[in-house]
């Protein structure tokens, strides 16, 4: 099993870049960064990152091409590459809320954006861009040194049609959700997207990325983890999915409908089945627990989410998790 680690860009850059050293040192894969325009910068955080570790690969989770061009993106993966010798990995996906609310941009086309912006983004590393799409184009497009040509692309993906583009073109899938019927759903739709261009039902990994809260009293560690679950189990995804996530079809519908309405105080509407579909909360053995049962459904990669907290703090629990984690992770 890897397992990587997702932090918040909420404090400094060079804090955090001694936050991947830390999770370095205790055994993670990898630290992921999200790519949005209200944090600080990942590509800038990853530079920082890649001259305070030596192993550890560097992941966005997610950057969108709406935000950045996938030429811009392609430079910026291909140069974190050749700066930490090569440890990039791109994750890729739409983008968020914050899309059509505060940028005015619509989220249309999903798998098209998607699609394209990864056909461009390798056609760069291999030497040459010659796209018109529907959303994208890169007409003679060119970098102006020859980076790796396989570095990885992790797709975000959690509906199924997304899930099965996944299967078809990436190196791994990321999503939210970690009930067993969910990570079953998630492997068949890879499957099926895998043997529709003939490559191997392994050949993209499937990633699961939850919010982690260690304590010796679970309660709690659902209480600080019910906030965070709100757009989870809220936010718009296919209805389908609600059973498929473990979910009560009422509870669920509830607060999705107080997520639109943008209702206060919405953790009022999250139940404990609706954090624990998503996040994992309690002590150190339960956190080993629910990996090892995400192994035994077939999961061999998770990235563990933590936020929050003071520097020394969220060291300290980067050590928490990877010293609950030891047993398990290569």
């Amino acid at each position: 099993m890897k397992a990587g680690l997702a932090i918040w860009l909420e404090r400094p850059l060079p804090e955090s870049a001694e936050l991947a050293a830390v999770a370095e040192s205790v055994g993670f894969s990898e630290v992921w960064l999200p790519d949005h325009y209200f944090l600080r910068d990942s590509y800038a955080g990853h530079a920082l990152m890649a001259l305070r570790t030596s192993r550890i690969r560097f992941g966005t989770a997610v950057a969108s091409p709406l935000l950045r061009h996938p030429v811009l993106m392609a430079s910026s993966v291909a140069t974190i590459d050749e700066l930490s010798g090569g440890r990039a990995i791109l994750g890729i996906g739409v983008g968020g809320w914050e899309f059509p609310t505060q940028l005015g941009i619509p989220l249309r086309r999903h798998r098209a954006v998607v699609r394209e912006a990864i056909e461009i983004i390798r056609a760069l590393w291999r030497g040459e861009a010659q796209v018109r799409g529907e959303v994208f184009t890169a007409s003679g497009a060119k970098l102006g040194w020859k980076p790796r040509e396989d570095i990885p692309v992790y797709m975000g993906a959690r509906g199924p049609r997304m899930l099965e583009l996944a299967g078809e073109i990436a190196d791994g899938a990321i999503t939210h959700g970690i009930s067993p019927g969910y990570v079953e759903f998630c492997l068949a739709r890879l499957a099926t997207g895998a043997a529709r261009t003939g490559r191997a039902a392994g050949a993209c990994e499937l990633v699961p990325m939850f919010e982690v809260e260690l304590d010796e009293d679970p309660r709690a560690a659902l209480e600080r983890l019910r906030p965070v679950s709100t757009i989870m189990a809220g936010g718009e995804y296919a209805e389908e999915l609600i059973e498929v996530f473990g979910l009560d079809r009422g509870d669920a519908m509830r607060l999705r409908q107080a997520v639109r309405e943008s209702e206060p105080d919405l953790g009022r509407y999250v139940t404990d089945q609706m954090v624990q579909a998503f996040s994992v909360g309690g002590s150190p053995e339960h956190l080993a627990a629910r990996v090892s049962e995400l192994a035994s459904l077939g999961v061999r990669h998770v990235i563990t989410t933590l936020r929050g907290d003071s520097f020394e703090r969220m060291a300290e629990r980067i050590q928490e998790v990877g010293k609950a984690l030891a047993g398990l992770i290569e």
